[in-house]
């Protein structure tokens, strides 16, 4: 009996060494894909030509400047602010109005809505229809085509998601806000919005890091150059440079810095968040 607690001990001891050395091996994975692209944006055309994970002989921080001058990196990094920004604030106001009343209203057509989004959930994106319907409202080639479409896409899974998250909210919030004189919108842009918080800043990390991304759509809505996004820049500026693997990383940089940074600003609830929108959707 007195080898148990022993025996117990080191059972959790190495269970513990186990899921720390699978957590370093994932981090590893994920982290060398990275760290190669950004000691290859301080390396020379020739050194940066071998793709080693050695540090820079010389370092060149001038790659970024260049990037920045001849890259029409500005004018790009202008237009993913501007759609980026539109269809974060528009997705999240869309779809959690829009749950809301699916989780606090039920009924059959609440219902048809819900079964609605979740078809849409595996429905194939067509670029050709969706590039006719833009041309007839007069929204092709323009930013506010893009905007709407890419919000389009997002609003099954991050409706869903706030469903979830909405259902779990007790009911007698609502009645006691409509007692004191809240009206519908008031009850929930003062009351239920805030509490959404978490599955919010989820939401937001997501349709982020996909406007921002976003490459298909612009390259088929977008036919205008100077209307692309800063992703659209790795496109043009790898063709122009492709040997030169230290101004291609560069840009590279420069675009992810925008995801990273907002990533790790909301982290703490993207966790919370998926998992309250998994419950009881």
């Amino acid at each position: 009996m007195s080898f148990a607690p022993a025996r117990h001990r080191a059972r959790k001891n190495l269970t513990a060494l186990a899921t720390y050395g699978m957590a370093t091996l994932i981090a590893v994975v994920f982290l060398a894909p990275l760290y190669l692209v950004v000691i290859t944006s301080l390396k020379g055309t020739t050194e940066a030509g071998s793709m080693s994970f050695a540090l820079p002989k010389s370092w060149h921080f001038d790659n970024y400047l260049t990037v920045i001058t001849t890259g029409n990196a500005l004018r790009a990094l202008g237009n993913s602010i501007l759609i980026t920004t539109m269809v974060t604030a528009g997705t999240i106001l869309a779809c959690s109005l829009a749950a809301f009343v699916i989780a606090r209203r039920p009924g059959r057509i609440s219902g048809g809505v819900y079964s609605y989004l979740l078809s849409g959930l595996i429905a194939p994106f067509a670029f050709i229809p969706a590039i006719r319907l833009l041309q007839e409202i007069g929204l092709g080639g323009s930013y506010l085509g893009l905007i709407l479409t890419d919000i389009a896409v997002q609003i099954p899974f991050i409706t869903l998601t706030y469903v979830g998250f909405i259902r779990q909210l007790p009911r007698e919030i609502d009645e006691a806000a409509l007692l004191d004189g809240a009206g519908s919108l008031r009850l929930f842009f003062t009351i239920v919005f805030p509490l959404l918080r978490p599955v919010t800043f989820t939401a937001l990390v997501l349709i982020f890091t996909y406007a921002w991304n976003e490459f298909q759509n612009v390259l088929f809505l977008i036919p205008d150059a100077d209307r692309w996004t800063l992703p659209m820049t790795v496109f043009t500026f790898q063709t122009t440079h492709s040997f030169d693997y230290g101004l291609v990383c560069a840009n590279l940089v420069l675009t992810m810095l925008p995801v990273v940074a907002v990533y790790l600003a909301a982290q703490k609830y993207i966790v919370s968040g998926m998992v309250a929108g998994a419950v009881k959707a």
